[in-house]
């Protein structure tokens, strides 16, 4: 924040990554609970879940691409962008370059935080299948000792 009270860019670019970074957290506390806390009984619920998160992944397909077409584009700017270049552009005052810069740099930081989101997503199903397919074996044991 300046001295007057006006929130800058960069608090405003940190605030939306602690948004984001406290949404992954909170999922993952939640479902922590939910793998702990689980009975036979919360088996159909679980399934259920998994699919609605099969179902989300599966809409997140073409954003999740466009995400990593986007990163790749970020890292050959990068590359592109050499400290040298970056020198110069401040020494020179193009603020448009710098601030051209500042926004794809801002923007890559958000679309990392929202890619390891949707992989949180991804690795939630594979939890919630990887305890549904062991119930079943258990289930499927158990049934076959009798």
């Amino acid at each position: 924040m300046t001295k007057d009270g006006v929130a800058t860019g960069a608090d405003e670019l940190k605030q939306k990554l602690a948004q984001h970074i406290d949404a992954a957290r909170n999922k993952l506390e939640s479902l922590k609970k939910d793998v702990v806390s689980l009975h036979e009984d919360d088996i159909d619920m679980m399934r259920k879940k998994r699919d609605e998160i099969r179902a989300r992944i599966d809409r997140q397909k073409d954003r999740l691409q466009q995400a990593i077409d986007d990163i790749a584009r970020w890292k050959a700017e990068r590359i592109a962008h050499t400290q040298e270049a970056i020198t110069s552009w401040r020494q020179r005052r193009e603020l448009e370059k710098l601030e051209h810069r500042a926004e794809r740099t801002e923007d890559y930081a958000l679309r990392m935080v929202s890619l390891a989101t949707m992989d949180f997503e991804e690795a939630e199903q594979a939890i919630l299948e990887a305890v549904t397919a062991r119930y079943d074996a258990e289930m499927a044991s158990s049934a076959g000792g009798r």
